[in-house]
């Protein structure tokens, strides 16, 4: 893997989500989980902000160039994808 992505640096990218990650903890879809059960609420609550946790450590892990990093990276990413699916789906799905 390159220490790029689309020709910026993937420390800068980690950051980035990292920032998006902090918008997401203060900003969320409360009026979706008003009435929700506990794991659609926590799943509202957090699972967005950690699909963009999950990309930065892809970011950070990637950007350490080794190729077992690489693997990992991939895996992070993998995760946040899945995360981020089950997110959406809870969401298209809930109240408004």
């Amino acid at each position: 893997m390159g220490d790029k992505f689309l020709g910026i640096p993937l420390f800068v990218w980690a950051i980035f989500c990292l920032g998006v990650a902090a918008v997401w903890v203060a900003f969320w879809p409360e009026e979706r989980a008003a009435g929700a059960g506990p794991l659609r609420y926590f799943i509202l609550r957090w699972f967005h902000a950690l699909t963009w946790l999950l990309l930065a450590a892809a970011a950070f892990v990637a950007g350490l160039n080794a190729e077992a990093n690489a693997r990992a990276a991939r895996t992070f990413a993998f995760v946040s994808l899945a995360v981020y699916l089950i997110f959406m789906a809870t969401f298209l799905m809930s109240k408004r």
